[in-house]
């Protein structure tokens, strides 16, 4: 791949990845059993939290943005 086609690492790519992620997670929790998608939820809270406890800020505030994802789908 050449370096012409490829995403630059900069504030506003890291946000794209960021809402891509989010919007993949949403539109998996949405193709899920009710029970599962709150299970799907949580394990990303409790992933985030694990996250905060190890110090890793930038991981556990991704964690958190695709738990409200999921919590949004689920409602």
């Amino acid at each position: 791949m050449s370096n012409e086609t490829q995403i630059p690492m900069n504030a506003e790519s890291m946000n794209a990845i960021v809402n891509a992620l989010g919007a993949l997670v949403f539109a998996t929790v949405r193709q899920l059993p009710e029970d599962k998608q709150t299970a799907f939820a949580n394990d990303l809270a409790r992933l985030a939290k694990l996250e905060e406890k190890r110090g890793d800020l930038a991981t556990e505030t991704l964690l958190l943005d695709l738990h409200r994802a999921a919590t949004a789908a689920a409602s």
